[in-house]
């Protein structure tokens, strides 16, 4: 049955954003289910707050019902897994480990080696390259050789490159760098290969999502990564982080763009920390039009994300505004998904009208099968799948085209009406009819651009029509 959220049942207080969501999707479709159809991975972090215990209920059902991979905010750092030399703390990142099997979602490893949030007592031997490769090299084998089988995928380097024009390697407040200079990125990834050899290894930064101009940190991780290549150093992934404002509406070009440059070297590009947030200043001054601009930009990503062919992970930096570092440590806010209640805002609309634009015959994914269903790993028999991920048999001889206001469908099974529904671009009801036949009336709609949806029993096929 399908499910619509009224305006009165989800609006949030005047006082912190002034108007109501309209969330339009069925309640037997989630992110979680159509990501999977199409061979893509998309998700968000688990919070410190879950780690602890100290989050609301919602959260992790919601978590588990609409995404399938995930990541830890905090909890596989080196200081959260090495806080004294040798002596390493695995119980928060098994926590998660464990859930994920669970629940069967894919988990990303964040970060084995990073300037920042490195334990104390690294420090104490700055300077000494042979005992920070010593230092690191262990770390690196432990960590990854503890879960080796369990996480899919790890940001073996984080956030290496410096923020100058003419970018080049961070050379200050870098422990690693300082110590060892930039062979320790090689190294890291050697090291994490010979920890896990199926594991899927990333170089991870933010402000890569800007262009590939000449002096860019863009350009320069793509020379690294062709210099890396030519050099059999084991790198699969780049993850571009993309915390960005509203206003930045010229960066999904700019992650198309980067995805195409990676492709050609055999790399994929996943968005690994993706917000959009609004000026703080600007929260409880919100208008529903800003909200749809919000749900616009994350569409635009969805739909790069979803078109480029070497593109598999999209991975969001928080589910709820309630719980988001944006406030805190950015300067902006209200850059997710779900509102402080755990409403879907019009960013979730807009993403679920993507993914239904993008019918899965039609996307191809960067992953085997052995990837896309993984045998089940689980502790106890008593492994759960939080929603029954169904898969659309498509009707071969199905099609649909519009001519004037008058939408015509064929190859439909004789004896079973079809149910037509049609969506705005962020995902919003217009018009539906359960008992099409084989032409529908839509000369009430207005112009512009929608997403045709054709259901028959178990079938459904979608397709981007323009009204004129």
């Amino acid at each position: 049955m399908k499910k619509i959220h009224s305006l009165s049942r989800i609006a949030l207080s005047a006082a912190i954003i002034g108007a109501g969501f309209v969330n339009a999707q069925a309640a037997d479709e989630t992110i979680r289910q159509l990501a999977k159809e199409r061979g893509r991975f998309i998700g968000t972090i688990l919070n410190s707050e879950w780690f602890n215990d100290a989050i609301e209920p919602e959260f992790e059902e919601i978590h588990k019902t609409q995404f399938n991979v995930v990541v830890a905010e905090n909890e596989m750092k080196f200081d959260a897994t090495e806080p004294k030399e040798d002596v390493f703390s695995f119980e928060k990142g098994d926590k998660m480990v464990k859930y994920a099997q669970k629940n069967g979602l894919r988990v990303r490893g964040h970060a084995l080696a990073w300037h920042s949030q490195v334990a104390n007592w690294v420090n104490d031997y700055k300077g000494q390259k042979e005992k920070l490769l010593a230092v690191l090299k262990n770390h690196i084998t432990k960590v990854v050789g503890h879960w080796k089988g369990q996480i899919a995928e790890w940001d073996v380097v984080n956030e290496a490159v410096n923020d100058d024009y003419n970018a080049d390697w961070r050379s200050t407040n870098s422990v690693w760098y300082e110590g060892i200079g930039a062979e320790f990125l090689d190294s890291a990834f050697v090291w994490a290969h010979e920890a896990d050899p199926d594991a899927e290894l990333c170089y991870n930064d933010y402000s890569i999502e800007w262009g590939l101009r000449e002096g860019s940190k863009a350009s320069f991780v793509v020379e690294q990564v062709k210099r890396w290549k030519a050099n059999n150093i084991p790198i699969t992934c780049v993850g571009t982080q993309t915390h960005i404002e509203i206003a930045h509406e010229t960066t999904p070009q700019n992650v198309r763009a980067l995805a195409k440059a990676l492709a050609e070297l055999g790399v994929t590009l996943n968005i690994t920390e993706l917000d959009i947030g609004f000026p703080k200043g600007s929260a409880g001054n919100l208008t529903e039009a800003d909200y749809a601009k919000q749900g616009h930009l994350y569409r635009q990503f969805m739909d790069v994300f979803l078109e480029e062919p070497n593109m598999g992970e999209f991975v969001i930096w928080g589910l709820t505004d309630a719980h988001s570092w944006l406030d805190d440590q950015q300067g902006k806010t209200e850059g997710l998904l779900y509102d402080k209640q755990y409403n879907p805002k019009p960013a979730y609309d807009s993403v679920m009208a993507s993914l239904k634009a993008h019918p899965a015959s039609e996307v191809k994914t960067p992953y085997p099968d052995s990837v896309l269903n993984p045998p089940v790993k689980c502790d106890t028999d008593n492994c759960d799948d939080p929603i029954a991920i169904k898969t659309h048999t498509k009707l071969s001889s199905i099609s649909m085209h519009l001519a004037g206001r008058t939408l015509f469908v064929t190859g439909l099974a004789s004896k079973t009406a079809a149910k037509v529904e049609l969506f705005d671009m962020q995902g919003r009801p217009v018009f539906s009819t359960k008992n099409a036949k084989g032409n529908v009336d839509l000369s009430s709609i207005s112009e512009g651009l929608y997403v045709v949806s054709i259901r028959q029993g178990a079938t459904r096929f979608t397709k981007r029509i323009a009204i004129k």
